[in-house]
């Protein structure tokens, strides 16, 4: 079926976040006497939200008190840092291009807190118009729930046949299978190949270019 709308995920798939993502959890682990983790490793916090990281980040001992005011220290170092220096990955403003050149419908569905994906996507893609972009909302289920991709095919009024959501991590391709839409598994980010390849996803690309060449070829 002819794919007339990209659902794409944001941190690892559009945004190339890990190095500010790293660098603002560390120092505020540092600052409460926390151990601190390398990039790689904080390749296997990202995911589920940056309420999870930094649980995942922190002792399993740790006194569940800390974590909500920690948590605002690392978003208010976060955005302290500049949102706006955040890089999109390389290819990514070339092949959002090619998409609207097409007619395709573009959008973001992220377990990011919702406002900071509105943020992000202004600061960094305000360019583009993406219809629409989701995050983390109260009383809304997360990925791998399905409840967002169908949200956006409710919103776009394009079916979920002609729907893909392109993602980096396992979270991505197991929430576009519990959609009943095609994913896309993207090598550029923070997932392993054998990972994506082991989910089955329908996808898999090593260049954001490659979207273009599959919605060419469907």
């Amino acid at each position: 079926m002819k794919i007339k709308s990209v659902i794409f995920d944001m941190d690892g798939t559009l945004l190339s976040t890990l190095k500010i993502i790293s660098d603002t959890n560390n120092e505020i682990l540092e600052k409460h006497g926390f151990p601190t983790h390398s990039m790689e490793k904080y390749k296997t916090f990202v995911g589920d939200g940056l309420r999870m990281l930094l649980r995942r980040a922190l002792p399993k001992d740790f006194d569940e008190n800390l974590l909500g005011p920690m948590l605002a220290e690392v978003l208010d170092l976060y955005h302290e840092r500049g949102v706006g220096t955040i890089p999109p990955f390389e290819g990514i403003r070339e092949t959002l291009d090619a998409l609207v050149q097409r007619g395709v419908n573009i959008s973001i569905l992220t377990n990011k807190e919702h406002k900071y994906a509105l943020l992000n996507a202004e600061t960094i893609l305000g360019e583009y118009k993406f219809n629409p972009i989701i995050g983390e909302r109260a009383g809304k289920p997360l990925k791998p729930a399905p409840d967002g991709i169908w949200e956006v095919c409710e919103i776009t009024g394009i079916p979920r046949e002609n729907t893909v959501y392109a993602g980096d991590m396992k979270v991505d391709v197991v929430t576009a299978k519990n959609a009943g839409v095609r994913s896309v598994a993207c090598l550029w980010g923070f997932g392993r190949k054998e990972d994506l390849e082991a989910l089955g996803a329908d996808y898999l690309i090593e260049n954001p270019l490659d979207l273009v060449r599959i919605v060419d070829e469907s």
